[in-house]
């Protein structure tokens, strides 16, 4: 299992997430646009998109379909483990992680 999927699949719940209004108004305490809204469920399904292909491309789509679920299902209870008791936190893994792991997959395999 690959770290930079994993973030993805986590960034996506978060977008999906922030795209509701309860919960954006808990974190910005204002209620997101339309625009904002869609913007936020187009991004959390594009993340979720690409983080399936990603483990496909990397284990083949039998095992890596396998991977994508247990990602899913990991991201998922994480974030909303983490939302409950630190919404300012959710959010801002849901930036920081890809970045996070984008830059350690780049710094391993340059060495």
């Amino acid at each position: 299992m690959s770290l930079f999927p994993f973030a993805l699949t986590y960034s996506g719940w978060a977008a999906l997430c922030f795209a509701m209004s309860r919960h954006a108004r808990e974190l910005l305490q204002r209620e997101p646009t339309p625009l904002q809204r869609h913007l936020l469920r187009t991004a959390g399904w594009i993340a979720l998109i690409v983080s399936l292909l990603m483990a496909a491309a990397r284990a083949g789509w039998p095992i890596g379909t396998v991977e994508w679920f247990g990602m899913l299902t990991a991201s998922a209870v994480s974030f909303v483990l983490v939302l409950t008791y630190y919404p300012r936190l959710a959010a801002g893994l849901g930036l920081g992680l890809p970045i996070c792991a984008w830059m350690g997959h780049f710094l391993v395999s340059v060495r």
